[in-house]
């Protein structure tokens, strides 16, 4: 086929086509609802590169130096940035160092993560409540009526002179205090206890030794006991209200509590006469979030509420500034510290059992939010924690109602596993996931690794098992149909006396970029142009005016209709250019050929 015009001769127009709104003339395009023929020999039809070219321009080693039209890289190397993110890359204050959660791992030594040690039940006791200290030399715990001491975890004994049943305990670091039902007693190094109080029996149900001062609670009052008198600080107007944490950071007393769905945190001064009084309120909680426990370590304050833990931070005016509630476990009941790290006792452990969260407090994934993931645990009892300290060296639980256990750094948890979170190579577009490549310490006989990687839905991509004897490093090779999130999940597995440890690992994918289309058309805009394989229709159009629209539409990126015979596309005009073909007498302009770049929406 060929078209011919007045004095200019074009190559063949384009196909003809029958469209829903018949076409009223053949062998042209449509174009935001105008038909055009077009120069064939220049008509280019193309996919656009999805990727743009990049050039290196220093000297620094990372991820920029890869072909980004080559596949797509996602590390870990390092988990000590703690448990907690669900999302990689898309959440702006996620990082290459944390992960969403794990249980049974351990993930504060950098560059590597193995098995937790395992615990052991150290003590049985006939209590529905259990409270314990540790000092240099001893561990106390409460059993009803009594309490016993270790200084090994092996051997207990019972401490002498006690009457009703205990209620709390605290240290000064070298004594102990207890609260029971009857009275306050005082604990040295002898195993019979005496009175702390000549002020008369009384039944306090909170104590806390802060800046050499011993504060006891009953019900609705807290106040003050000196060997001789019990000075109240505070009557709360609320009978139900209970003293539940005091604390101290550096010469400042803080005490608080709740009643009903509501926590009070209050500052403390001194009056003229040396005694304590409560000042103003220090920090004000959510409607809900009850205040359980405290902490105060290292000039911070860690806050144990029944909706999760809080790190807070002293303000100049004696005000706490508390961060994001970190509430993956529930409630919070207890803390212990010990070096950089803070133990807690939560609710809601993950799978079977129950146990612990670590926090580190030189590790922060956001402002007043320190780095934590899971920590020991136990899977014979499931019942709530109710206490937990430091002593030499190892981390002690107490669980309701009457088991204590200790970690014990000579065996190991016998599997643990630690999950990555929705990895997305930092687009909402769909990925193709390839290849995950895994390298550990060379296994030992009975010690395994697994690893999994599911998509969004928890749908398995793929899956690995390696149990080979000295065995460092295995890959997964992935096939399916693309994902828009995977997640990547390690189990360590052993026989309790060894730990394998994963190193490093690596997945490899490409995003699924949306494809774009290209057209090169070049429209024939003449005032008059033959067509129809030249049997004589004309099809007249006004140079000045179309090129106009074309403008038009590529100036205001316009969603048009491009169509070629049976097909439509949504376009945009990305570019222009105009060529001249002549000018005819009379005509008032150039006759063109208007070569449109349109991309496809």
């Amino acid at each position: 086929m060929s078209f011919s015009i007045p004095i200019y001769n074009s190559s063949t127009p384009f196909f003809t086509g029958s469209f829903a709104d018949p076409r009223t003339i053949p062998y042209t395009v449509s174009l935001d609802g105008q038909d055009y023929a077009i120069d064939l020999e220049g008509y280019r039809h193309n996919g656009v590169t999805r990727f743009r070219n990049g050039v290196v321009t220093s000297n620094e080693i990372n991820d920029g130096l890869l072909n980004p039209e080559g596949a797509w890289w996602r590390y870990r190397h390092t988990w000590h940035g703690g448990a907690g993110q669900e999302i990689d890359e898309l959440d702006e204050t996620s990082t290459a160092d944390r992960f969403e959660a794990s249980r049974g791992i351990d993930v504060w030594d950098k560059y590597k993560a193995c098995l937790l040690p395992d615990t052991v039940n150290k003590l049985t006791v006939a209590a529905s409540a259990i409270h314990m200290v540790a000092t240099a030399s001893y561990v106390y715990v409460s059993d009803g009526t009594g309490v016993k001491r270790s200084a090994d975890l092996t051997t207990w004994i019972s401490l002498t002179g006690l009457s009703g049943t205990v209620q709390g305990m605290c240290t000064d670091g070298t004594s102990v205090y207890i609260a029971t039902t009857s009275d306050v007693y005082t604990s040295a190094s002898t195993l019979a206890v005496s009175l702390t109080s000549t002020a008369g029996s009384a039944s306090y149900d909170t104590i806390a030794f802060v800046a050499n001062r011993l504060i006891v609670g009953n019900d609705n009052v807290i106040g003050e006991l000196t060997t001789t008198t019990f000075d109240v600080i505070r009557t709360h107007f609320q009978a139900a209200f209970r003293w539940t944490v005091i604390f101290g950071v550096g010469s400042r007393i803080y005490m608080g509590g709740y009643s009903g769905n509501r926590s009070e945190l209050y500052t403390s001064t001194t009056t003229d006469a040396g005694a304590l009084a409560l000042s103003s309120e220090a920090a004000t909680f959510f409607s809900g979030e009850l205040l359980q426990d405290a902490l105060s370590y290292g000039g911070s304050v860690i806050l144990g509420t029944s909706e999760g833990i809080r790190f807070a931070q002293l303000g100049g005016d004696a005000t706490l500034t508390y961060g994001p509630l970190i509430d993956d476990f529930g409630g919070c009941t207890s803390f212990a510290a010990q070096g950089r790290f803070v133990w807690a006792g939560v609710d809601n452990f993950p799978d079977a059992g129950t146990g612990l969260v670590r926090l580190a407090l030189d590790t922060f994934t956001a402002p007043l939010l320190p780095a934590y993931a899971t920590d020991v645990f136990t899977e014979d009892n499931s019942g709530a924690i109710e206490a937990v300290a430091r002593f030499g060296g190892d981390t002690i639980f107490a669980v309701s109602a009457d088991e204590v256990y200790a970690s014990d750094d000579t065996t190991y948890v016998t599997s643990g596993w630690i999950d990555s979170g929705d990895i997305t190579f930092g687009t909402v577009e769909d990925k193709s996931v390839s290849q995950l490549r895994s390298q550990y310490t060379a296994l030992a006989a009975a010690e395994s690794i697994t690893v999994a990687v599911t998509d969004e839905a928890g749908t398995s991509i793929g899956s690995r098992f390696d149990v080979s004897d000295g065995s460092t490093e295995m890959t997964l090779d992935l096939e399916g149909d693309d994902v828009n999130r995977c997640r990547v999940t390690f189990t360590l597995t052993g026989d309790g006396t060894t730990t394998p440890c994963l190193d490093q690992w690596r997945l490899r994918g490409y995003p699924v970029a949306p494809g774009v289309e290209e057209w090169l058309v070049p429209l024939i805009i003449h005032s008059r142009t033959v067509v129809n394989d030249s049997e004589g229709q004309t099809h007249d159009l006004d140079p000045w005016t179309e090129t106009s629209r074309i403008r038009d539409n590529w100036q205001n990126q316009s969603i048009i209709l491009y169509k070629e015979g049976d097909y439509a596309f949504r376009v945009r005009v990305d570019n222009f250019q105009i060529d001249s073909a002549e000018w005819r007498d009379g005509s008032d302009t150039l006759e063109v050929v208007c070569t449109v770049r349109l991309l496809s929406t």
